[in-house]
C-alpha cells in the first residue's frame, strides 16, 4: 500500500497528545514524527521523545540546507518538522503522524500532496476551557488561547476529517477508522486490480 503523511491539528487542550499516545499503543503501522525547537526543554520533558531540542545554530543550519519540511520562528524560539522524521517511516512503510498547528498543516499539504489532514476538537468551548484551567498554571492566559482556539477552528474547511473529543475512546477509534480507510483507498495501492480479470 502506498502509505502517507498523517496531519493532526486541534486547538491546545483538545486533546490530540493524548488521542496519539493511546493511538501509538495499537497499532504498529505509525510513527509520530518529532518535531525540533530551540527552546529549553520543560521538566519532564526528555529529548528525543517530546521534541528535539537543537541549538539556534542547528536549527538555523538546517533551514539553509533545506533539511526543514516546515518551520516557524515563534516569539525568540524556533519549532519545525525535519524532513527527515517524515520521509524515514514512509521509506520503512510506516505512516509518518505529525502533530502541527494550521499553518504547518498547509505546509506540508503543499510539500506532501497524498497527506491526510485531521482536526480534533473538543465538544463544546466551555468543556475547553474546562479542560485549559485543569492544566497547571490554567489561570494563565486563558483568554487569548480560547481565542486563539477559534481562529484555529476557522480552519477546519482546509481539513479532510474532524473529530469532536468528547469520548477519548471513541476520539481514538474515530482516527484509527480513518487510518485504515486511507490505506485501503484504491489510489493508493501499487498493485491495482487488473481490471481485464473483473
Amino acid at each position: 500500500m502506498g502509505n502517507f503523511v498523517l496531519v493532526v491539528s486541534s486547538p491546545s487542550g483538545g486533546g490530540k497528545t493524548t488521542i496519539i499516545n493511546e493511538l501509538l499503543k495499537r497499532r504498529k503501522d505509525i510513527k509520530r514524527v518529532v518535531t525540533a525547537a530551540t527552546r529549553a526543554p520543560r521538566e519532564g520533558e526528555k529529548n528525543g521523545r517530546d521534541y528535539l531540542f537543537w541549538s539556534v545554530k542547528d536549527f538555523e543550519s538546517a533551514i539553509k540546507k533545506g533539511q526543514m519540511a516546515e518551520h516557524a520562528k515563534v516569539f525568540a524560539d524556533y519549532y519545525g518538522v525535519p524532513k527527515a522524521g517524515l520521509e524515514t517511516p514512509l521509506k520503512k512503510n510506516l505512516i509518518p503522524i505529525l502533530v502541527i498547528d494550521v499553518q504547518g498543516a498547509k505546509t506540508i499539504r503543499k510539500l506532501y500532496k497524498n497527506s491526510v489532514l485531521v482536526f480534533i476538537m473538543p465538544p463544546s468551548w466551555a468543556e475547553l476551557k474546562k479542560r485549559l484551567l485543569a492544566r497547571p498554571g490554567g489561570t494563565n492566559d486563558i483568554e487569548l488561547r480560547l481565542k486563539t482556539a477559534k481562529k484555529e477552528a476557522a480552519q477546519i474547511k482546509h481539513y479532510d476529517y474532524l473529530i469532536i473529543n468528547d469520548k477519548l475512546e471513541n476520539a481514538v477509534n474515530d482516527l484509527s477508522d480513518i487510518i485504515t480507510a486511507e490505506k485501503l483507498k484504491v489510489k493508493r495501492s501499487k498493485n491495482n486490480v487488473n481490471r481485464k480479470r473483473i
